[in-house]
């Protein structure tokens, strides 16, 4: 838009044709020597003229403001600006109704997504969108509710009683057939190489290099076979030690004070450094790595990345680069495209402060462990010393890398080869990123779900007090303790099946189509198509799930207990597990393809368990004003019902969820 300010030399009205310079144009290039008329002839597109006229009783000067909507150049760009629209609005439309023919001959119920959730388009107005379309009459917006990652959480069995227990979802992008079928749900996950991770979705997970997370077909095998060892009894008597010292250090720092309003920060910190000590071998105190966060909050200079501090720490590093994951995909996608540093700024570039720091802590703590294979020395049994150790028994080609197996193919000597670098620093990475937010989101689950539904607390301690006064020596070694703890794995298992961090597990077909039996009829499911295992619908599944699929009941997986203490044994004669119909319960995937880090979690979540419910101490909620206790405990529930998926389930706003730590006599007066 033009706007063209033209004055009066002569201060008499009657000159307005005539007599009227154009002296600047104040939005353009100046325009000037122009009479008033020649202006509107030299620009015949002017199609809306404002004049305002400010007369001076000395001057009698007079401006006249001329605007000018667009020029000829402003109407190509307009044109150009709306054709792209209609192109792209035609080729969805296209897409759409192909996805739709495709769909419908795969004969299963179908619900309609008129956007791609995938498309960056959707996903940066969504938020803006989504609460105008879902409240649009006749159910006419529902499906914007459903084009958003994490859906399934906030709907669980629900969609599918009213669609059944496999329906597809027909879009612009791919289609995506969601499942509620135990059975169909057992067999995708069986067949690895026929229902592959998508190498577009899961390859974001490169941010250090392949890893047994992103791969598949041989080039998993490989991954799979040196993986898995470190994930040992060994490692599982490290995750138990270094569990104990972390809960009874939270412990005391919570029974000091009156509210704890930290809870999630907190855990995510025990965890960071169970995951630092049994994952590196590198001990951290839970109470330095708090007083480290609360000095962070007040001392901008003292926070994470901050270039006028020192080198980071291997904790802080990795702290910061599990805090920030959706960043650090991209910033991972232009390290491996070899964008220059100076690119970086603000936020990105601390986090590559961090990636970078991070990368070189592996880098000597690799140097170290195999400097220490090569001399014998197999004391170590954490993770990083387990997977050299497991890789070390052949090393690739010289000169080949993880980028150019991915770029050829896998080749007999990639596939036969211990681990590149790059590819041991990305299984170490993976185990971070897997094994920190979905172990401490859990935990964060458990402690509240059980501030709010007391009855529980009682269960579990009578497990914990009658394990401790078993032993007589207080040395509780993971060997003879866990095995006890049944009723605390029923928690965890109560907890992972109502809010457990992954809500959805997508697999896709690839290249060629593939038979698979749903509802128990083959059906044929095309190239290219997505295939997502409702974890949330089949977590609570009537069917499956009884009566009270959606009520929080721990004692549901112990099907027979004759005595307040005998679980404690786990003897078949004693305590039975309800054995779940396979497929209705896969918290840790299943098949070829369940996360080797199982043990590890189980672990970690039992023995922090354990350590903050014994020697009486249980934990409450903190009343508002004038709340009665159900109100206050209800109020908690939905807190914990808003969760909202991130990158694992998480508690929106858990810091309104305060609780107390109060021994056992206190709450008996």
């Amino acid at each position: 838009m033009y706007v063209i300010n033209l004055e009066s030399n002569a201060g008499n009205v009657s000159c307005l044709r005539h007599d009227w310079w154009i002296l600047s144009c104040m939005a353009g290039p100046v325009i000037s020597g122009t009479f008033l008329d020649g202006a509107v002839s030299r620009f015949p597109i002017l199609n809306y003229i404002h004049l305002s006229t400010k007369h001076s009783f000395l001057e009698h000067d007079f401006v006249l403001y001329i605007s000018a909507l667009t020029d000829s150049a402003g109407v190509m760009f307009l044109l150009v600006f709306l054709s792209l629209i209609l192109a792209y609005f035609l080729w969805a439309l296209v897409r759409l109704f192909n996805n739709y023919q495709e769909a419908k001959k795969i004969g299963l119920p179908i619900i309609i997504l008129p956007v791609d959730p995938a498309s960056p388009l959707w996903m940066f107005t969504k938020d803006y969108l989504r609460p105008v379309l879902t409240q649009l009459p006749f159910g006419l917006g529902t499906w914007a509710g459903r084009a958003e990652v994490g859906w399934t959480y906030s709907e669980r069995y629900s969609v599918h009683a009213k669609h059944g227990d496999a329906f597809i979802l027909v879009s612009p992008g791919e289609n995506d057939i969601t499942l509620a079928d135990p059975a169909a749900t057992e067999d995708v996950m069986r067949r690895r190489n026929d229902f592959i991770k998508n190498p577009a979705m899961y390859g974001m997970l490169n941010i250090y290099g392949e890893n047994v997370d992103t791969v598949n077909g041989k080039l998993w095998d490989r991954h799979r076979k040196i993986t898995v060892p470190p994930f040992n009894e060994q490692n599982s008597a490290l995750v138990w030690r270094e569990s104990a010292e972390q809960a009874d250090q939270m412990l005391e720092v919570w029974s000091g004070k009156a509210s704890v309003t930290s809870t999630q920060p907190d855990i995510h910190a025990v965890a960071l450094n169970v995951l630092c000590g049994a994952g590196f071998g590198l001990h951290s105190s839970f109470v330095d790595a708090t007083v480290d966060r609360d000095a962070q909050s007040r001392d901008p200079s003292k926070r994470l990345g901050d270039p006028k501090r020192q080198r980071l720490g291997y904790r802080e590093s990795l702290q910061m680069l599990l805090a920030n994951i959706l960043p650090l995909v991209i910033l991972g996608l232009t390290k491996r495209s070899r964008f220059p540093e100076w690119l970086y700024f603000g936020s990105l570039a601390k986090l590559s402060i961090a990636y970078d720091e991070f990368k070189g802590y592996m880098g000597e703590m690799l140097a170290r462990e195999k400097m220490a294979f090569e001399q014998g020395d197999l004391t170590r049994h954490n993770l990083m010393s387990a997977l050299v150790r497991a890789s070390m028994s052949e090393q690739p080609p010289p000169g080949s890398s993880s980028n150019e197996h991915s770029m050829k193919g896998p080749t007999k000597s990639t596939l036969t080869s211990g681990f590149t670098d790059d590819e041991v620093y990305g299984n170490l990475f993976i185990f971070n990123l897997a094994g920190h937010d979905t172990t401490a989101a859990t935990l964060h689950f458990a402690i509240t779900l059980l501030a709010a539904n007391p009855r529980w607390q009682s269960w579990i301690a009578e497990e914990i007090d009658a394990v401790r006064n078993a032993d007589g020596t207080g040395t509780f070694y993971y060997e003879e303790t866990f095995p006890k703890l049944t009723r605390v794995l029923a928690l965890m298992y109560e907890t992972l099946r109502l809010y457990g961090p992954v809500v959805v597990i997508p697999r896709y077909t690839g290249d060629t189509p593939q038979r698979l039996v749903i509802q128990g009829k083959e059906r044929i499911v095309p190239a290219r198509t997505t295939v997502s295992l409702n974890v949330a619908a089949l977590n609570t599944h009537p069917k499956y799930w009884g009566n009270d699929p959606l009520v929080f009941r721990p004692d549901r997986w112990t099907v027979s207990d004759n005595s307040g203490t005998s679980s404690n044994d786990n003897n078949d004669s004693d305590v039975s597990w309800f054995q779940p119909v396979p497929g209705s319960f896969i918290p840790w995937s299943h098949g070829p393809r369940v996360c080797p880090g199982r043990k590890f979690s189980q672990v970690e979540f039992t023995r922090v368990m354990f350590g903050l419910f014994s020697h009486g101490t249980r934990v409450e909620v903190v009343r508002q004003g004038s709340e009665t206790e159900i109100e206050a405990q209800a109020r908690v529930m939905r807190v914990v019902n808003e969760a909202k998926l991130e990158v694992t389930l998480k508690m929106v706003g858990a810091d309104r969820a305060a609780l107390k730590w109060v021994k056992k006599d206190s709450l008996e007066s």
